[in-house]
């Protein structure tokens, strides 16, 4: 693992129509904003200096996202050049356990156009327990808000193609022997794409806004099995002269059990 408390470069990458459109596929999404506009998803920027930064990191395999904030400080246009760097905070223990923060800068057209904080808990080493499966909460309905609840059913192909889209292999998401062994017991989706679904959401209500000052501040609280169903949620919290914050989260719709819990802000014209 690299040396925490200084930045380190993470290369760069061209947002090319061809790799949008796979990371949009990979995450079902079928909005024609991003073309018409000519934006990248905020989430795949996200998404792709996450990928380049677990690939430089090394984790050991089974590393879990636990937090994950977005703030989108310009568009980033499509054919853009998008460069990456993180700065990798000091490890801390809480409980026993072992969490590693990592801040990335991601910056297009010679400006800081998007910064994503990610935190990840590390595998502690010892035998697996039983596979946790999260709180589980009474069957919930997605919350009335006005916006489009996106609805998505997990499966392989869709993490094989999320994983190739995005650069995160873990074989926590793709290896069954492996996931087998982890307190999971079996394949779960990746953090990131179940928070692709939000996004999709707060897209299909806000459009452009969303695009270019889309904010995220979340906790990953749940797994997404092979053939569980995601829903959305949202419940408008607050509202000023030009900018809205909603509650949002991911729920498991036959259990409700919740997956993901937090807010998201846009600022509206």
């Amino acid at each position: 693992m690299l040396e925490t408390g200084r930045t380190v470069d993470l290369g760069s990458f061209h947002a090319t129509p061809e790799s949008v459109d796979e990371y949009l596929r990979s995450v079902g999404d079928e909005l024609p904003v991003y073309r018409e506009a000519g934006i990248a998803p905020p989430l795949y920027s996200a998404a792709k200096a996450l990928g380049a930064l677990l690939t430089k990191l090394e984790l050991p395999p089974g590393a879990i996202h636990s937090l994950q904030e977005i703030e989108t400080l310009a568009p980033i246009g499509i054919a853009g050049e998008i460069i990456v760097s993180a700065y990798l905070e000091k490890p801390r223990r809480r409980a026993g356990l072992e969490f590693l923060t990592a801040v990335c800068t991601i910056e297009s057209g010679g400006v800081e156009a998007l910064r994503s904080k990610t935190t990840v808990l590390l595998p502690s080493g010892e035998p697996a327990q039983e596979p946790v499966k999260g709180q589980q909460s009474g069957e919930r309905k997605p919350a009335e808000s006005g916006l489009p609840v996106v609805t998505r059913q997990i499966n392989q192909e869709q993490l094989n193609a999320y994983a190739v889209a995005s650069g995160d292999d873990n074989p926590l998401h793709l290896d069954a022997g492996f996931a087998a062994g982890t307190q999971f017991g079996g394949i779960i989706a990746h953090g990131m794409l179940t928070l692709a679904f939000i996004s999709e959401m707060m897209t299909g209500a806000h459009g452009r806004d969303w695009l270019e000052s889309a904010s995220l501040r979340v906790r990953f609280k749940g797994a997404a099995y092979l053939g569980d169903q995601v829903d959305t949620t949202a419940s408008l919290t607050k509202e000023g002269e030009s900018s809205l914050t909603y509650s949002v989260g991911a729920i498991n719709s036959a259990s409700g059990q919740e997956l993901i819990a937090g807010s998201a802000g846009v600022s509206v014209r």
